[in-house]
């Protein structure tokens, strides 16, 4: 039974919503009859079928394709936003209410229940965390609902009623559903409306996992990856009640850290003394993965893919320009379309890498996940098929893969291939070198700096992952990147974020960082003469040549240099002859010149890990236009205003500010951004960015905003129509409503 004490308050909100909703066709907030057919059919028309794909935050598209239906249906979508968020713990009450509150405003009536017992108790607590995907994937889930419930009403009462009292009868009807089996919500309902069969566990991998590690009769675990949904939702009922009569009765928790750290596992063969001195490579291999191979996959420039790789435990290849893998008949055919593609004439590699990932690769092999060069994040085994799944923005061609191995990462002594997928099996000598040091640095991890990856970089930030992972390619492509905004969108809070990600680590040794003034020369940024205490000169380093000199002695780490304000200073007499060293094919030694003030002989270069970030305020009349010498050799990214966004709402509702204040602020700043932004003599690099109303103390309030709005936002739009007072002071008075 999965009964646990803190799952009381739920599943009795859940029954309510089951008996009222679910059977009767009800509501669970209202009086009137919500959860019809009717009432989904419109949800299926104008969301399902009405896919927004612009750039907005999820909840804006929502607005926009919920608009044309009538009030019942989106009251529904905010019970239905009730019923998503019921078993979540990870997200907090104040922002699942908001959610839900947020949708009910839409159809323009008041009456919104707020002392309501679903919206009291029920909401505070909840029972897991699903992982990030349920939220980056919020849009699929909910469509699956819809489609789910379209589904139940096309069954008669009769047999309604029979699969609600046939909790595995009703478990196969839903993971038999299009997309059923790939959704987390299906099993997010299974255990609302049967716990007393299904787990709170909403990841089939980790089902599979539990199984593997505490059955030890019931099926052979090397099968267990075959077995459907359903058989492996009455294995683990199995796996419980065993456990529960061992433990005597005592509550079981597969979340706990005393099971968890069972089933999740170790690194197969770490431990043994299986690769000690005097056995032979071969032996070695033999004993340690049998007949499988082992492979390594890139996670992607600075390790973009690896949260997704361990949340959803899949493994992909990229490549998305041709399609379904598996329609090739050849490597040749591959080739191929990689060439019309735009590839280089001879992409060997690339197409030896797809063919493999689907013929070669086998479940039951062994795959290294690295980032770089030099760092080994995780070891899995493979436990699905070649799969091209359409329904995915990026990366379709994936394999599903059982990590053993996250924490923490391994730097080895020596460095591996950079290609994207590599099969290592020939290479047993040096394989057996990576796996010695995974096994020495995997036993004595204590004292390492504290790995910074995407996941830990992307709290608190209010742009998309998409965008902050397309921010690190091309800063890996490029090597140079700008970027670019309005002031108050927090270029230099997400600057530190990208150099840390950069980095790996949360290290501030191998980041630099200066701020650009008129004033500024080459000789405070490279190198000049400077006068002595004794009357005399002598040659001084500066900031930046000492930093390549410091990333040169340290090959192996990134290091990241940031340039605040970078359009302030005089570009072309602060970088020299570095305008062409930073370039990202001038690197190197192989490239290094004499600097103006060196020594006979003397060469310097800019090293190849070396990065550099600038920032770029879009509004200040006083910059001169950067150069396209300069724009060349950069990439540049546009950093807006996050008032819209869903992560800047939840960030001000959970840091305790009044809902209608945070309404005040989205709406009127949002009125007064689109001005802006339609003015000819501004345009969106004049807007109001979001860091100026960031609460930091506990008094925030009507008079906090105000006062924001009157000492630094008054002045900035008087300026701006410093010719045109009518449309500053108009402005102005929006932002006071």
């Amino acid at each position: 039974m999965s009964r646990q004490k803190k799952a009381e308050v739920i599943l009795e909100a859940a029954e309510k919503w089951k008996e009222q909703c679910l059977l009767n066709s009800g509501s669970l907030l209202t009086q009137q009859r919500l959860w019809t057919r009717e009432n989904f059919e419109y949800l299926r028309q104008h969301y399902v079928e009405n896919l927004d794909e612009s750039g907005d935050s999820f909840m804006d598209k929502l607005r926009r394709q919920l608009d044309p239906t009538p009030s019942e249906a989106k009251f529904l979508w905010a019970e239905i936003t009730w019923l998503y968020y019921l078993i979540v713990n990870s997200v907090k009450p104040v922002t699942k209410r908001d959610k839900i509150m947020t949708v009910w405003e839409w159809t323009g009536e008041s009456g919104f229940p707020e002392n309501h017992w679903a919206l009291g108790e029920v909401l505070e607590g909840g029972i897991l965390n699903p992982g990030r995907g349920y939220s980056g994937h919020q849009w699929r889930e909910y469509r699956f609902i819809v489609m789910m419930m379209l589904d139940w009403y096309r069954h008669s009462e009769e047999k309604r009623n029979s699969l609600i009292n046939a909790p595995w009868e009703f478990a196969d009807w839903v993971y038999n559903l299009d997309d059923g089996r790939q959704r987390q919500f299906s099993h997010a309902i299974l255990f609302l409306l049967f716990p007393d069969e299904f787990e709170p566990i909403m990841s089939i991998s980790h089902k599979r996992k539990i199984v593997k590690a505490f059955n030890s009769t019931l099926v052979e675990p090397s099968k267990i990856g075959e077995i459907d949904h359903v058989s492996v939702d009455r294995l683990l009922l199995e796996v419980r009640n065993s456990l529960v009569s061992e433990h005597r009765g005592k509550e079981i928790n597969f979340y706990d850290p005393e099971l968890e750290i069972v089933w999740r596992g170790e690194e197969p063969g770490q431990g043994d003394d299986s690769n000690s001195t005097g056995q032979n490579d071969e032996t070695w291999y033999k004993e340690r993965f049998g007949e499988a191979d082992v492979w390594a996959i890139s996670t992607a420039g600075y390790a973009n893919l690896w949260e997704e790789f361990q949340t959803n435990e899949i493994i992909a290849i990229g490549w998305d320009n041709l399609g379904d893998l598996s329609s090739y008949q050849s490597k040749e055919e591959i080739r191929n379309e990689l060439i019309e593609h735009g590839a280089s004439q001879n992409p060997v590699h690339q197409s030896l890498a797809n063919w493999q990932f689907v013929h070669e690769m086998n479940i039951g092999d062994y795959v290294l996940a690295k980032r770089g060069t030099r760092t080994i994040l995780g070891l899995g085994v493979v436990k699905g098929d070649y799969t091209y799944d359409k329904e995915r923005t990026e990366n379709r061609s994936i394999r599903e893969v059982e990590w053993h191995l996250c924490q923490p990462s391994i730097t080895l002594e020596q460095p591996i291939t950079p290609k994207r997928l590599t099969r290592f099996t020939q290479f047993k000598a040096f394989l057996r070198s990576v796996f010695e040091s995974i096994d020495k640095q995997g036993q004595h991890s204590e004292g390492k700096i504290e790995v910074y990856g995407l996941k830990t970089a992307m709290r608190d930030l209010f742009i998309e992952e998409s965008q902050f992972c397309r921010i690190l390619e091309s800063l890996e492509r490029n090597k140079n990147m700008i970027l670019q905004g309005p002031p108050g969108v927090g270029k230099t809070f997400i600057a530190r974020r990208i150099a840390w990600c950069v980095t790996g680590r949360k290290d501030s040794q191998s980041i630099g960082m200066v701020q650009f003034h008129q004033s500024y020369s080459y000789e405070d940024f490279v190198q000049g003469w400077r006068p002595t205490k004794k009357g005399g000169f002598t040659l001084r380093q500066g900031v930046f040549f000492k930093f390549c000199k410091l990333a040169e002695n340290n090959p192996d780490i990134p290091h990241v240099f940031i340039i605040d304000e970078i359009n302030r200073g005089n570009l072309s007499r602060i970088l020299g002859e570095l305008l062409m060293l930073i370039e990202a094919d001038k690197r190197g030694k192989e490239h290094a010149i004499s600097l103006t003030y060196s020594s006979s002989g003397e060469l310097f270069s800019v090293p190849d890990n070396v990065h550099i970030l600038g920032l770029m305020n879009t509004a200040d009349r006083s910059l001169a236009i950067v150069d396209y010498a300069l724009r060349r050799r950069f990439g540049f990214e546009t950093l807006d205003p996050a008032f819209r966004t869903d992560g800047y709402r939840d960030y001000l509702l959970n840091a305790n500010v009044d809902r209608d204040l945070v309404n005040r602020i989205v709406e009127n700043l949002s009125a007064v951004n689109k001005i802006i932004s339609e003015d000819k003599d501004l345009g969106p690099g004049y807007q109001i960015g979001h860091s100026y109303f960031m609460p930091e103390a506990d008094q925030v309030d009507d008079q906090w905003y105000l006062a924001i709005v009157d000492s630094q936002i008054a002045p900035l739009l008087r300026e701006y129509w410093f010719d045109r007072t009518s449309v500053a002071e108009n402005s102005i008075g929006i932002l006071r409503q």
